[in-house]
């Protein structure tokens, strides 16, 4: 009776191996889905999509204070999540006189595509009042 229920335990860790074997090939072999629109749209959609970001960046005066603090890391961390797969991007900011503000690019990759929408967003940081003007360049990845 003992060899029995040794048995069935034995053929429980099989299937837990076998169950864990095929999760992992299933994320090994998927790839990331890329949205990917061919129409007259494209600019449309880049364009809303882009705009929509900047503005929840800048909901609650996060965006002023990140280009105060000249924290271009977390901007463009923060632009990567928020922005869907297979777009990139490319993020300039100037001060009141038309002087770029960030001194190393804030891109996600290249924006060499067909494609090219180009965003402008005019900003103040709250707690100093300085105006920036946010350019934002996004292209869809091929």
């Amino acid at each position: 009776m003992n060899l029995l229920t040794n048995k069935r335990g034995q053929v429980h860790t099989l299937e837990a191996l076998l169950a864990v074997a095929v999760v992992f090939a299933a994320l090994l072999l998927t790839k990331p889905t890329y949205i990917s629109y061919n129409n007259l749209n494209d600019y449309e959609v880049l364009y809303a999509v882009g705009l929509n970001t900047l503005t929840h960046l800048d909901k609650n005066g996060d965006l002023g204070r990140l280009i105060g603090e000249r924290n271009w890391t977390e901007i463009a961390s923060r632009l990567s999540i928020m922005l869907p797969l297979g777009v990139s991007f490319n993020l300039t900011v100037y001060d009141e006189e038309s002087n770029m503000l960030n001194d190393r690019p804030v891109s996600s990759g290249m924006t060499d595509s067909r494609c090219i929408v180009s965003i402008q967003y005019i900003l103040v940081d709250r707690s100093t009042f300085h105006f920036y003007i946010v350019k934002l360049q996004l292209a869809w990845m091929k």
